[in-house]
């Protein structure tokens, strides 16, 4: 396993223990970065809460006296775990979930946020404005932890870093993490990752991880990743460009 990915299971290790991640279904997304420091940016589809099979273990069970939550049974422990790292939402509660998308709603971007049922949100989210130092998508209110689909972040040296932690075939992070990412043997049936990701810019592209490198049409390049059964061993989308200053 590369060091990438050795650092992104690093972080979302808790997220694991917590036995759930948000990560993409079917999308399309888009960003643009402009040497004026505008940036626009699109995901269109399907994002939804991957569920593993991490289960209490009868070794851990404990007295209430020894917990000292109350009694508090361990699957309530784990909920409330999740709870807090996702803002609300946890797998499988419905109600709760549909509660989740109308409160996503309310905030700038989220033009549609749906829940479908089976732990999967139809969604439509755009966004634009000046750069400054960093972006992240999605943004989940309340959550004690957030692993961004798409983060944006500026260098010491004025380039901007393009990373896709959450957005990746098996090639990435779900080939790291194994069956437990996409719910092998759960009762949960997740959405394969399936997308586009494309990154327009007149800026210079220092460096990126597509197969073809950049197309161009005039002064605009562009970078285009596929992501799904077949993306390459190369994982997630990433890129770093350089704006004028």
């Amino acid at each position: 396993m590369g060091t990438y990915w050795k650092w992104v299971l690093a972080l979302i290790a808790p997220l694991v223990l917590a036995g759930c991640l948000l990560i993409p279904g079917k999308f399309e997304s888009q960003l643009q970065l402009m040497n004026d420091w505008t940036y626009s940016f699109t995901y269109s589809g399907q994002m939804q809460l991957a569920e593993g099979e991490d289960k209490p273990s009868p070794d851990s069970a404990m007295t209430d006296e020894e917990s000292g939550d109350g009694g508090a049974t361990d699957d309530e422990q784990k909920n409330a775990a999740m709870r807090a790292v996702f803002g609300g939402a946890v797998p499988g509660d419905d109600e709760g979930l549909k509660k989740f998308a109308a409160q996503l709603a309310k905030y700038d971007g989220w033009n549609k946020v749906e829940y479908v049922g089976d732990n999967l949100f139809e969604v439509e989210y755009a966004v634009s404005g000046n750069f400054d130092q960093m972006f992240a998508f999605p943004t989940i209110p309340g959550a004690t932890m957030q692993f961004p689909f798409v983060q944006i972040l500026r260098r010491s040296g004025g380039e901007i870093e393009v990373s896709t932690p959450a957005m990746a075939g098996p090639g990435g992070l779900t080939g790291a993490m194994g069956p437990m990412a996409m719910g092998a043997n759960s009762k949960q049936d997740i959405q394969p990752i399936d997308g586009d990701f494309t990154i327009e810019t007149d800026g210079e592209i220092l460096s990126n991880n597509t197969t073809d490198g950049y197309s161009s049409s005039g002064a605009l390049k562009r970078l285009h990743w596929m992501v799904n059964d077949s993306s390459s061993a190369n994982g997630s989308p990433r890129a770093i460009v350089k704006l004028e200053r």
